[in-house]
């Protein structure tokens, strides 16, 4: 008995699969700050509405996948606004990022850390450095003058290293005096530990990022009796990580007297002193001595 079996070649390969090889394009690129081009470390990159994703290097340096020329990249940093760029054609991107000025702001230093202002329930004032007074500054303290309320910023002489008083939500006590305590980078510094002088004297307020000022009880709560003035916390500069940045400020005043004390000239003098009875013997001298004594006065600060 001999059986035959034939097998046809369509069904054989009835089941046959398709792979679908799709190619991906590759993109790179550099994400840096818009207002000093320092490199931005760690700032993501995604598709949008795909899975794709990288981050920059130390160097701000990114390279990412995407499907075609119709996708869109989302570029993101803390602190920073968002962008979205469509790739187009384009195998290489780069982006500045913009700080986003609102979340900055929003960020305080209180006591023990730092905390968003919208979680503080004491009264605290931030100031940053876009905020300080312009112009020529001879001590910290003027920085923040007329900049918070229910603060007096007074200076006794316009002498360098003058004392600069400072009363938050007026003075504290008779015995205990008004000059706030002032933290400098987590260091409590107050007047007992500087003499009579002004405690800020040895910073340069060019090298301050911040000052905030906590006013109430709650928020000063952590200094105990050192507090009961208020506190100022002064944030002085630091180096960060990226391209090395150098910035130079100098100002330059003139100051001049508004007005001189009418007086009368050496002719007019001569007249009217023999009509009093008396007799002037000046030997013909004709010197204008407030202009001797007054000069133009250049004030250069580097």
């Amino acid at each position: 008995m001999i059986c035959c079996c034939f097998f046809s070649p369509e069904r054989t390969f009835a089941l046959t699969s398709t792979a679908s090889i799709i190619k991906l394009k590759t993109i790179t690129g550099k994400i840096v700050d818009a207002q000093d081009g320092a490199p931005l470390p760690g700032a993501g990159v995604s598709v949008k509405g795909g899975t794709q994703s990288a981050t920059t290097d130390a160097n701000g340096n990114y390279t990412i996948a995407v499907p075609d020329d119709n996708a869109i990249l989302i570029f993101r940093y803390v602190g920073y606004v968002a962008q979205e760029i469509l790739v187009g054609s384009r195998t290489k991107i780069d982006v500045s990022l913009k700080a986003n000025a609102t979340d900055l702001s929003q960020v305080v230093v209180v006591g023990y850390g730092t905390q968003n202002k919208k979680d503080v329930t004491g009264s605290v004032k931030s100031l940053k450095s876009d905020d300080f007074n312009k112009g020529i500054i001879n001590s910290p303290q003027q920085l923040l003058q007329g900049k918070v309320s229910g603060v007096n910023v007074t200076s006794a002489s316009g002498e360098p290293g003058s004392v600069t008083g400072v009363v938050i939500r007026g003075a504290g006590g008779v015995r205990s005096g008004s000059s706030p305590l002032y933290v400098i980078d987590g260091l409590p510094l107050d007047n007992s530990n500087t003499g009579s002088g002004d405690p800020l004297t040895f910073i340069n307020p060019q090298d301050i990022e911040s000052i905030d000022v906590l006013k109430d009880a709650s928020a000063t709560a952590i200094y105990g009796s050192r507090g009961a003035n208020g506190v100022i916390i002064v944030t002085t500069r630091k180096g960060k990580a990226g391209t090395s940045t150098l910035n130079v400020a100098t100002s330059l005043g003139v100051s001049k007297l508004a007005r001189a004390i009418p007086v009368l000239t050496a002719d007019e003098f001569r007249v009217e002193v023999p009509k009093t009875g008396a007799v002037l013997d000046d030997k013909g001298g004709n010197t204008d001595w407030q202009k001797e004594a007054m000069r133009t006065a250049y004030t250069q600060n580097y």
